[in-house]
C-alpha cells in the first residue's frame, strides 16, 4: 500500500515540475453499420392513429433509429443498420402486429411486393395453406438446390421440400399447425447465397424485383442437366 503511494506521488511531482500529460487509454471504437432506409407502404394506413400505432410497433424492434410516415402515400420510412431478409420479415409482421396491411416493402437491393388473395383467407388446417411454391432466379444446378433445400429443411415445422430443376421451382409443405412465413423461406434462400423472384402460398403471391441482375454462375455444376429433380 505504501508502495503504491509513492508512485502516485511520483506521477504528481512529474505532472507539477515537468508539465507531463497523462491520457486515459484509447479503446478501439466498435465499427458502425450503415444506416439503411426500408420503406414499407401500408395501404390501412389512413389516419395519425394508424401511424401512431405501427410506428409504435416499429420501434419496439431493435435497431430502429427513427420512422417517418407520409399519410399521402401510406408510406413508412424506417432507417436502421444494413437489414438481413430475416429482419425485413420482422419489420413487415411489425406493421401488422400495428394493425396495418403492408403490401410492398422496398430497399435499395430489391422490391418486394405482396398480392393478397382475392377470395376468403384459406383456411390455415388445409393442405394448402401449409404448402409454398418458390422460384428461384437462374436455378442452373444441383448443387445450388441441395444448398437451397438443407435451409429450408432448418426451418421449423418444414416436413417435405421437393425441387424442379427444369421449372427452377421448389414445393414446401409443413405441419397444419405451423404457420411459415413467406420471409423466412426468402431468408432461407438469401442465406443458400441464391435469390427467390417469387413466393405463392396461402399468403398469396409474394414477388421479388431486384436492383440488379444476378451475377452470372460459372461454376462446374453449371454442366449438370437440369431436368432431375430433388426431394427428401
Amino acid at each position: 500500500m505504501h508502495q503504491k503511494c509513492y508512485q502516485v506521488g511520483q506521477l504528481i511531482a512529474m505532472i507539477a515540475v515537468y508539465g507531463v500529460s497523462v491520457q486515459a487509454p484509447a479503446f478501439a471504437a466498435r465499427p458502425q453499420l450503415p444506416i439503411r432506409q426500408v420503406q414499407i407502404v401500408d395501404e390501412a394506413m389512413c389516419c395519425a392513429g394508424c401511424a401512431r400505432n405501427v410506428s409504435s410497433q416499429l420501434y419496439t424492434m431493435r435497431g430502429v433509429k427513427e420512422v417517418g410516415v407520409d399519410l399521402k402515400s401510406r408510406t413508412l420510412t424506417v432507417s436502421l443498420p444494413a437489414p438481413s431478409p430475416a429482419v425485413l420479415g420482422q419489420l413487415w409482421h411489425a406493421v401488422e402486429q400495428g394493425k396495418g396491411t403492408p403490401t410492398k416493402l422496398v430497399t435499395a437491393e430489391a422490391t418486394y411486393t405482396l398480392v393478397r388473395p382475392k377470395v376468403e383467407p384459406i383456411d390455415q388446417s388445409s393442405h394448402a395453406a401449409t404448402a409454398q411454391t418458390i422460384v428461384i432466379d437462374n436455378l442452373h444446378c444441383q448443387g445450388c438446390a441441395k444448398k437451397i433445400v438443407t435451409q429450408i429443411y432448418t426451418l421449423k415445422g418444414v416436413t417435405k421440400v421437393s425441387v424442379d430443376m427444369e421449372k427452377e421451382t421448389l414445393f414446401v409443405e409443413s405441419h397444419p399447425k405451423v404457420q411459415l412465413s413467406p420471409w423466412s423461406l426468402v431468408d432461407a434462400v438469401a442465406k443458400a447465397k441464391e435469390r427467390p423472384i417469387a413466393i405463392f402460398g396461402g399468403h398469396g403471391e409474394l414477388k421479388i424485383k431486384y436492383a440488379t441482375k444476378a451475377a452470372p454462375k460459372t461454376h462446374q455444376q453449371a454442366l449438370q442437366p437440369r431436368t432431375q429433380g430433388i426431394q427428401r
